[in-house]
């Protein structure tokens, strides 16, 4: 899948492998100047991206190309996260601060702080997983 994906890029720009991960694609901007964009994606997360959300290599190909060219003049990297390339101005994206709260969570609470349950249609509990109620 890798290779496919290089020689699709090479039909519309021009990609570089720079290193394991790391793909630096060249287009050519409408006005004549050309537009460097690094993509951060290894090839296991190439195949799952080709695999889980879009099932097929063409979908996932066109929307790599969609995300080169979506890009806005500060953006020159697009990163894989979960399935999908988020466009960034830096190679490291931010971090969540959602995710980062829900780590805080974790951190103070290692025994778990929620619990999944399983009601019936009068709202009592009949099942359920999570730690312990005190």
């Amino acid at each position: 899948m890798w290779e496919r994906l290089l020689e699709f890029l090479d039909e519309w720009a021009t990609v570089t492998e720079v290193e394991p991960g790391r793909l630096r694609v060249v287009v050519d901007g409408a006005d004549g100047t050309l537009r460097v964009v690094e993509i951060l994606m290894s090839r296991q997360e190439w195949d799952d991206m080709v695999s889980i959300p879009f099932g097929d290599f063409a979908p996932a190909a066109d929307e790599v190309r969609r995300a080169v060219l979506a890009l806005t003049d500060d953006q020159r990297y697009l990163v894989y996260e979960n399935y999908e390339l988020v466009p960034s101005t830096t190679p490291v994206l931010p971090v969540d601060p959602e995710e980062e709260r829900l780590a805080e969570l974790a951190r103070r609470h290692p025994e778990g702080f929620g619990r999944w349950v399983a009601i019936d249609w009068d709202g009592n509990v009949v099942d359920e997983l999570g730690p312990p109620r005190s």
